[in-house]
């Protein structure tokens, strides 16, 4: 019998491509108002849904579904999950996709955890998800003006009008066109040696070039092909310069070049400079100071070095401003994470809130996008290992660690195994086992239920009524109702444990009808059964374990517990700092500490799993001491 400690945590999906159960297709249509729903969907809706008509109805408008009628009649959940179908393949809606997943996917805290979650979604959620997408997309398509721009501006350094090839590929790719552009121009012997130092180099070497570097190198190239004509005289010579200086300095701001422009007298031309700039940049700044001067060397010096330096300057504030706003987006996401209990989102953007402005860029610009589903419980037996992630699939896998994963179901919320039985309680409520190989079929056992738990060949269940029921025997066994006013059930062998919402611990022994039940404590918040052991965590966080009959002594484990897990002689905790110990042995054998930063631990005889505070699994197998294998996982495990 395989103890497991139930997430206690709402965990939205963070990846695309989930598989969902019992997706509906919806059909695009023209956003137009729907008829006012009849009495009949009124009372369908008021019945399965906290949403009303028209709450769904301005949804549905936002994404031209106005007229579909099927989608606007559904209950909340199967809502959403029809509004996620209908974006999930558009980038435009990347926000809306995953805080529909996250409303769908909630892992319930409470009855209605999920029920709530789709609601503020329809009502609240989804609203402010587009405006994030709007927010994204024209935040992209600035920076992707802006990136045409600086390329625009380098590639006319070289006079290389930059085409769709140099606008659109990364800054590596630039880099190598350019490269190959000049690799065998005489003109550009500087040009080529920074283009390779760049793209030898690092991302932020291939940003400066782009930036100034390109630029700089032309700069220099004209100057060496300027100097050596011997057909030029001296002032012919700094004629040409003052002309190369003003084309590069024109480029270095995207104002055309014209022979109108480069014949205009030095402060005719900062002029030109002031009036086309931006209000506030640098550049403009520069710009207006040289021309207010009546000092031709100031107009000079502005136009060899002074323009280049004000847009560095005025590239730097950008800058600092684009990385500020992308920590802001950043933190936000963080925010939003911690909020829903998306560990893995939640310790990625904190990750890259720790790393530079690459880092936080990248993270917003995709990396978000890419973190798979958190793992939220773990279920084990001596031979098979079974895994629930945050997008509500139940994986189950048989024999070593290694093994392949075999996706069992969707839609849930809790998974269970006990020998060759797997059990799965789905988000709607239905309880489902099966029995045998991990693709035998399986049979529904009840519906409306809370709690599911296997032990042998009993199966119990806590109903929405809170009513405990277990059968013994086959899967199509009777059920009998055990305890009433129960908040959670624990079996083990011919043991049957409830919790009562009193916090009061009371287990009976012996057939499932027996009425003699012990109370074994007060002050109760969890209750494990496993072989002829029970375990309590007290309210205080101090956790207990007696062993042998109902009514022998108990033994103080550990304090600062916050869950406990019971498989043959071994004990496991997680305590509120994160520490996960294992003892194996007598009650009094001494602890090991196995794992640190940890919210969940299952055990077994011969296995341990545990589930980090960023949502990784971890799996060992043999000792107690042995090392753990990582699951982290992907979209589809499978």
């Amino acid at each position: 019998m395989t103890s497991i400690n139930r997430a206690v945590w709402a965990r939205p999906l963070l990846a695309a491509g989930v598989a969902v159960a019992a997706l509906t297709a919806t059909t695009a249509g023209t956003a137009q108002a729907a008829p006012p729903p009849t009495s009949a969907r009124q009372a369908a809706l008021a019945e399965d849904s906290l949403a009303n008509y028209d709450q769904k109805l301005a949804v549905a408008l936002k994404f031209g579904l106005g007229d579909n009628f099927a989608l606007l009649e559904k209950a909340d959940r199967d809502f959403v999950v029809g509004i996620w179908n209908h974006v999930k393949d558009d980038p435009a809606h990347a926000e809306v996709r995953l805080a529909a997943e996250a409303a769908f996917s909630a892992e319930p805290v409470e009855d209605d955890s999920v029920d709530q979650a789709c609601y503020q979604f329809i009502v609240d959620g989804v609203f402010a998800a587009f405006d994030r997408d709007l927010a994204r997309v024209k935040r992209e398509a600035d920076e992707k003006r802006a990136s045409d721009l600086a390329r625009s501006a380098a590639a006319a350094s070289i006079d290389v009008v930059a085409d769709a090839a140099l606008l659109n590929g990364s800054d590596a790719d630039f880099v190598r066109l350019i490269w190959e552009l000049v690799a065998e121009d005489v003109k550009w012997p500087k040009v080529k040696a920074a283009a390779r130092t760049a793209r030898e180099g690092s991302d932020e070497d291939r940003r400066v070039f782009i930036a100034t570097g390109l630029a700089e190198a032309a700069h220099q190239d004209v100057d060496d092909r300027i100097a050596a004509d011997q057909a030029k005289t001296e002032a012919e010579k700094a004629a040409a310069r003052a002309r190369a200086a003003k084309k590069l300095a024109a480029n270095r701001i995207g104002l055309t070049v014209t022979d109108e422009l480069l014949n205009l007298p030095d402060r005719d031309f900062i002029t030109e400079v002031w009036n086309f700039t931006a209000d506030g940049t640098e550049v403009q700044a520069a710009a207006i100071a040289a021309a207010r001067s009546n000092d031709p060397a100031v107009w000079k010096a502005f136009i060899d070095t002074g323009i280049h330096a004000a847009k560095d300057r005025d590239i730097q504030i950008a800058l600092a401003k684009k990385e500020a706003e992308d920590r802001r987006l950043v933190q936000a996401i963080v925010d939003r994470a911690t909020k829903n209990s998306q560990r893995g989102l939640a310790t990625a953007a904190r990750a890259a809130l720790a790393g530079d402005a690459t880092a936080v860029a990248d993270f917003l610009r995709v990396g978000q996008y890419q973190i798979g589903p958190d793992v939220t419980q773990f279920a084990l037996t001596t031979t098979r290992l079974g895994m629930l992630t945050a997008d509500g699939t139940a994986y189950v896998k048989e024999g070593g660690i290694d093994a392949g994963w075999v996706k069992e179901y969707t839609n849930v919320k809790q998974l269970v195994l006990a020998g060759n039985r797997i059990g799965v309680l789905t988000n709607t409520g239905v309880a489902m086992v099966k029995e045998g190989g991990l693709s035998a079929n399986w049979v529904t056992e009840q519906t409306g239920v809370k709690q599911l738990v296997l032990a042998g060949n009993r199966i119990g269940i806590i109903r929405s009524d809170n009513a405990a029921y277990v059968k013994e025997g086959a899967l199509n066994a009777g059920w009998t109702k055990v305890y009433s006013g129960v908040t959670q059930l624990a079996l083990a062998g011919t043991r049957i444990g409830v919790l009562r919402p009193d916090k009061v611990a009371l287990v009976k022994e012996g057939t499932v009808a027996s009425t003699s039940w012990v109370t074994e404590q007060g002050a109760v918040k969890q209750l494990v059964l496993a072989g002829n052991r029970i375990g309590v965590l007290r309210t205080d966080n101090v956790a207990w374990v007696k062993e042998g009959g109902l009514s022998t002594n108990w033994v103080n484990e550990h304090n600062g517990v916050a869950s406990m897990a019971l498989a043959g002689t071994r004990i496991a905790l997680v305590h509120t700092d994160g520490l996960v110990r294992v003892k194996e042995g007598g009650l009094s054998a001494l602890w090991t500490v196995v794992r640190t930063g940890s919210w969940s631990v299952a055990v077994e005889t011969n296995r341990i799993a545990t589930i980090a505070n960023d949502g990784v699994g971890y799996v060992n197998s043999g000792a107690v001491e042995a090392p753990f294998t990582t699951f982290k996982m992907a979209a589809d495990p499978a």
